[in-house]
């Protein structure tokens, strides 16, 4: 076991990477510096200046550098037989559109391979939280962000999505039939082309399918199949593309008319999340979080799935040895810290 004699923290972020880290080993060196103390170095929240709101855990934060700037920096410490002691999130991720894992779980509910990551109560007593997580991400009521068109709905090759300022959650697939069978009518054939309809019908048809649960499996191959054939027909057909752009204006309301909110509010109560004002955490939220803070949600590493995911690159950095040592950020917040460490 490597026992550090004197550590230098590193705090890495986007304006100070591995290529700018690498420049000064040699002056830590002569300092009598024996071990770089690194900040997580994992991929986190878009321009974090600390690396705790980490995103994937199983990837190199590109904002950073590349695998082999990282590299290049390990065998710098290495010439000056420094070690390397890296600092690791075991408890919690952050809670946002970058965090692709915890997106499947909102899109795919119980259907997700990470649906279980989380610790999420999904029996909350509340009815409005029964089945769903509280997104307390608003900077307002939710009723007032609402009829002011703060929260919309938008489309893309990714599919529908719920948008508030730079937030973006997914809409799950079952959704996507309230969306297209709302004033189907108004899909004309242009010139008794009857193409548009068609395609849409054979995609409402596959949504019908989905909603009568058949095999998760299939429910997911399904899904995917549902928004590939809606982005090409939207990107290939115009009498699509100005329906489903219509569509997006109809339910995304008009501000000082109240009751045109209805349709967006609706699709958003079918929702795996509830949107709401940052303050209702305090009283309402049914995720375990890191402290107060609601951006970060916890996970359950206890779990041996989400230990071996979650822990994927670490545990490979440290038989490679290309790290030394490591430290776990609170380490108090863990189910079982002494399971954990053993």
């Amino acid at each position: 076991m490597r026992i550090p004699q004197a550590t230098y923290r590193i705090q890495f972020h986007a304006g100070f990477t591995f290529s700018e880290a690498q420049n000064i080993i040699d002056y830590l060196s002569n300092l009598g510096i024996s071990d770089v103390y690194a900040s997580p170095i994992f991929k986190a929240s878009q321009g974090s200046t600390h690396g705790y709101d980490v995103v994937d855990p199983t990837q190199i934060n590109p904002e950073l550098g590349t695998a082999e700037d990282f590299a290049k920096l390990l065998a710098e410490t290495q010439k000056h037989q420094m070690g390397w002691l890296q600092d690791i999130v075991p408890n919690h991720m952050a809670y946002e559109p970058r965090n692709l894992w915890l997106m499947d779980v909102l899109e795919n509910g119980s259907n997700s391979e990470f649906f279980d990551f989380f610790d999420i109560n999904w029996h909350h007593h509340d009815p409005e939280l029964k089945g769903r997580v509280l997104a307390p991400w608003l900077g307002e009521s939710y009723g007032k962000c609402l009829e002011t068109g703060k929260i919309k709905l938008d489309y893309d090759a990714n599919g529908l999505s719920v948008n508030y300022y730079q937030s973006k959650l997914p809409v799950k697939i079952e959704s996507y039939l309230t969306f297209l069978t709302h004033n189907l009518d108004k899909l004309r054939p242009a010139n008794g082309d009857n193409v548009a309809v068609s395609k849409i019908s054979e995609i409402i048809d596959i949504l019908k399918d989905i909603n009568h649960k058949t095999q998760i499996k299939d429910d997911q191959d399904r899904s995917k199949l549902v928004k590939s054939l809606l982005w090409k027909s939207y990107s290939n057909n115009s009498l699509i593309k100005k329906f489903i752009k219509d569509k997006l204006v109809e339910f995304n309301g008009e501000i000082g008319k109240p009751e045109s909110f209805i349709l967006l509010d609706n699709l958003l109560s079918q929702q795996l999340y509830r949107l709401a004002f940052w303050k209702v955490a305090t009283e309402e939220i049914n995720y375990r979080r890191f402290f107060t803070v609601n951006e970060l949600i916890s996970i359950k590493v206890e779990e041996l799935d989400v230990f071996n995911k979650t822990h994927e690159l670490i545990v490979q950095l440290v038989k490679e040895k290309k790290i030394t040592g490591v430290r776990i950020d609170h380490i108090d917040g863990l189910y079982d810290p002494t399971k954990y460490i053993n």
